[in-house]
């Protein structure tokens, strides 16, 4: 009997734990992300600054950056704006916090730079490249409009001045 109440305990708490890991939705929250963008065929590797974006995350225990394809695809169509012939590929890395984004930032800025492989890190300024935020495709915001199903009631005040001029 003790097997079988165990074994439905087990159960349930995987059930649950498999529904909230499924969560649905985003949450706003600001961001700090930074592009590397590198080609194959070049050994010039690209860099943007850290820089603090409003974006979305899921809500959900991943809280994994919502459309963060777009947000490399913004930095990919930049360095294609400015005639680079290598088309490269871009990664957007981010943090929730501005330290674990600075720490990113430099190992892998280090990890190219001072390498057994020298690789030429070009710096892209803010002033030249900024990230603009993504709104998620299926985002519906989780709060909902209050609607104020009561009657307003008027203070003494107005009422007396409503009779007043009448």
């Amino acid at each position: 009997m003790k097997v079988r109440q165990v074994l439905i305990i087990a159960v349930v708490l995987l059930l649950g734990w498999v529904n909230s890991s499924n969560a649905k939705g985003y949450k706003p929250a600001k961001v700090y992300m930074f592009g590397f963008a590198a080609s194959f065929n070049d050994s010039t590797v690209y860099m943007t600054n850290v820089q603090k974006i409003d974006a979305y995350l899921a809500n959900d225990r991943t809280n994994f950056l919502a459309n963060r394809e777009d947000y490399s695809y913004q930095l990919r169509y930049y360095l294609q704006s400015t005639g680079l012939q290598n088309f490269p590929t871009c990664v957007t890395m981010y943090a929730e916090n501005e330290s674990k984004a600075m720490k990113k930032f430099t190992a892998l800025k280090n990890k190219y730079e001072k390498g057994k492989k020298k690789y030429d890190v070009k710096l892209i300024s803010d002033s030249e490249f900024r990230y603009k935020a993504v709104t998620p495709d299926n985002y519906t915001p989780n709060e909902t409009p209050q609607v104020n199903t009561t009657p307003a009631v008027q203070s003494k005040e107005a009422q007396t001045q409503e009779n007043g001029n009448k």
